[in-house]
């Protein structure tokens, strides 16, 4: 008993040291002590040589960047500083790119960067039914080097030692995610934890203290990143031709790069994911309008100027609030105190240095009125589920940093140095979840991961900027820099100039011979092969892939262009049948009927050549369903006779597919009857 006490005094008294240094108000995941001069890099794109060090390995230069030879540049909104551009993987696919316009940091010049791209399996015609979106590449990312990993493994070690690797090579194009085995990678998390807890730290303190860093920074980086990707995609034009990615398509992207960063987000399947990305964009929208309207509010009753601060073409996701030089009086008020610690700032107000005009002085159009001389007193990120966070106080260059050191200190003691578990020493984490509690009802930013997305965003954007004062964008990134805390992490700049290199890999991958058509056609052959399965047998083929470190991915034998159709149509139709009866209401009353009769016409046609138990039944219940929910006797009717043409071919049996045509809505035949021998 009295072991158990003194190690939950212990971690208690660490998190109190760790509150009482972070206040009300934290910004991001990292932590560190005080960063030293030499440790801090400049990041300044003069210093790297357009035609030297971010020259790719192959015959592409650099300097020359311009769209490939059969690219398709897909226009956006007048006011967009996103576009797509298509450049054709073969006959049957397509690689799409997300540029974005006028965002170089080469001083200068003028070149649109492309930030995404994404390889979308067409099948070579025009439908979306059968199109599958499988790979994402984000083009910014740049790969540690091998210091940056050795360093990344030291304990409290807290600063960004290098811009990234100087030169790009062929190791570069891998892909940020695989879309299609989101498993996989929720496995590769669990089996991480499990090496972790049963393998490191029984451990000594060393071994348990070194593992635990380098996981945390390596997951952190991976966060990163991925947030990175997103904020990009967030901004893209959709389209519904040939030419850039549906909203659909789009939505389920970056769900599935949402759901990755969760544990057991793998999880969810493709019509969850879609409908997970298209709500978190309302849910981030909402939070934008809520937190916009609280620092507005806080900002009116303390006296201080907000103004919402756009970043690359990012409207409404940054605030910054600014002290009045001249001709403003302090708030008659006095019971200010919870406000400026809601803000994360001491009060200006009885700061002699402002009161003097010592600071740097911007002219700013506020409004309709002449120009105000103001001093910037602090920039926040409107992103936060909870309220506006604060990113950089500009009286204080140390103090959103010393509060991430304390932060991260305290669960690297409380976790690599003292070991204590979530499993064997649950009381302990009782009382950090309660401590938790109550300092975030106090207005605290405590969770890190959050934090970690919106330092994310905001770099990323603040680099792209080419409108804002220089003076000022120069003062923000260098305080910016400070909250680098991940050795792992590059500059910005730096990762925004790879950019240009590995889209020349990837367009040169494109081609004849390349290595995508390759990924194109393993990716049907893993289609054909995982078809209609189980999510026991998803998650056992997972677990196969990861324990034999990504060389496993069971495929079928050769690619059957024609089944690949069949199996993609099949889904497209039974997913779209699905959310017509999740609202349990006749689905005639909010959709098409027709739509609707040619959708279970068209599936009615394709399931006597499904094989698959688990998508036969998916697709007797859902008719079946779908037949009790109409009111319309015609849909009825087509629901009736798909589901006697379902019963009457028993092809689980027989192992012969029937001779049935798939119907198009048009009455058309899709299909030829298919080739028994292809089938086998």
């Amino acid at each position: 008993m009295t072991t158990i006490l003194a190690r939950t005094a212990i971690a208690l008294v660490l998190l109190g040291t760790c509150a009482f240094a972070q206040g009300p108000k934290q910004t991001l995941t990292g932590t560190s002590s005080t960063e030293q001069s030499w440790l801090v890099d400049s990041a300044d794109a003069s210093d790297i040589a357009p035609g030297n060090v971010l020259q790719p390995t192959t015959s592409l230069q650099y300097p020359n960047l311009e769209l490939s030879r059969d690219a398709k540049q897909v226009p956006s909104r007048p006011d967009s500083s996103y576009y797509w551009s298509s450049t054709p993987v073969g006959d049957t696919a397509q690689l799409l790119t997300l540029f974005c316009r006028a965002c170089n940091v080469f001083r200068g010049i003028e070149r649109d960067v492309p930030v995404v791209s994404v390889l979308r399996d067409t099948l070579g015609d025009q439908s979306k039914q059968n199109d599958r979106v499988t790979y994402i590449w984000l083009l910014s990312y740049v790969r540690p080097s091998p210091r940056q990993r050795l360093l990344s493994a030291v304990p409290f070690f807290y600063w960004r030692v290098s811009k990234g690797s100087g030169s790009v090579t062929k190791h570069d194009v891998a892909p940020l995610m695989d879309l299609s085995t989101p498993e996989n990678s929720m496995m590769a998390g669990i089996e991480r934890n499990l090496i972790q807890w049963t393998a490191f730290d029984p451990l000594s303190t060393p071994a348990r203290a070194v593992t635990r860093e380098y996981g945390a920074n390596s997951l952190d980086d991976e966060r990163l990143h991925l947030e990175e990707a997103i904020n990009y995609l967030r901004q893209a034009p959709t389209s519904k031709d040939a030419t850039a990615l549906t909203q659909a398509q789009l939505d389920s992207v970056i769900a599935r790069l949402k759901l990755h960063e969760p544990l057991l987000g793998g999880l969810a399947d493709d019509k969850q994911a879609e409908r997970a990305g298209m709500q978190s964009g309302f849910e981030l929208e909402r939070i934008r309008m809520r937190n916009s309207e609280l620092l507005r509010q806080w900002a009116e009753k303390s006296g201080l100027i907000f103004e919402a601060l756009n970043l690359g073409g990012n409207r409404s996701h940054y605030a910054v609030l600014w002290f009045p030089q001249k001709g403003a009086a302090p708030p008659a008020s006095s019971s200010l105190h919870s406000i400026w610690k809601l803000l994360g700032i001491r009060d200006p107000w009885n700061d002699s240095r402002l009161q003097n005009g010592r600071g740097r002085v911007y002219e700013r159009a506020l409004d309709e009125n002449d120009p105000k001389k103001v001093i910037p007193l602090a920039v926040y990120s409107l992103d936060y589920p909870k309220q506006p966070l604060i990113l950089m106080d500009f009286r204080g260059k140390l103090s959103r940093r010393r509060r991430e050191v304390a932060q991260r200190s305290t669960n690297e003691v409380i976790s690599g140095v003292l070991g204590i578990s979530r499993f064997a020493d649950w009381y302990v984490y009782i009382g950090i979840d309660l401590h938790r509690f109550v300092a975030g009802r106090r207005g605290a930013a405590l969770d890190e991961a959050s934090r970690l997305d919106c330092y994310s965003d905001f770099r990323i954007n603040l680099a792209l900027d080419r409108n804002m004062d220089p003076s000022l964008k120069t003062d923000m990134e260098t305080r910016i820099r400070w909250l680098a805390v991940n050795p792992l992490e590059a500059a910005p700049k730096r990762e925004i100039q790879y950019a240009v290199a590995r889209y020349q890999m990837l367009v040169a991958e494109a081609g004849e011979n390349g290595r995508l058509a390759e990924l194109v056609d393993q990716e049907r052959r893993f289609e054909l092969a995982s078809f209609g399965e189980s999510e026991k047998a998803r998650l056992a083929k997972g677990m196969l892939h990861v324990a034999s470190l990504g060389h496993y991915k069971q495929r079928a034998k050769r690619d059957d262009f024609f089944m690949v159709d069949r199996d993609r149509r099949v889904a497209y139709q039974l997913n779209f049948l699905d959310s017509l009866i999740q609202t349990e209401s006749p689905p005639e009353i909010s959709y098409d009927v027709q739509r609707i009769e040619s959708s279970v016409r068209e599936l009615s046609g394709l399931m006597p050549n499904i094989s698959s138990p688990a998508v036969r039944s998916h697709a007797d219940a859902t008719l079946e369903h779908l037949r009790n929910l109409s009111k319309d006797y015609e849909l009825q009717a087509d629901c009736t006779t798909a589901l006697a043409l379902i019963k009457q071919t028993d092809t689980v049996k027989s192992g012969k597919p029937a001779r049935v045509a798939a119907l198009h809505p048009d009455g058309a035949d899709a299909f030829s009857a298919p080739n028994p021998e292809r089938m086998k």
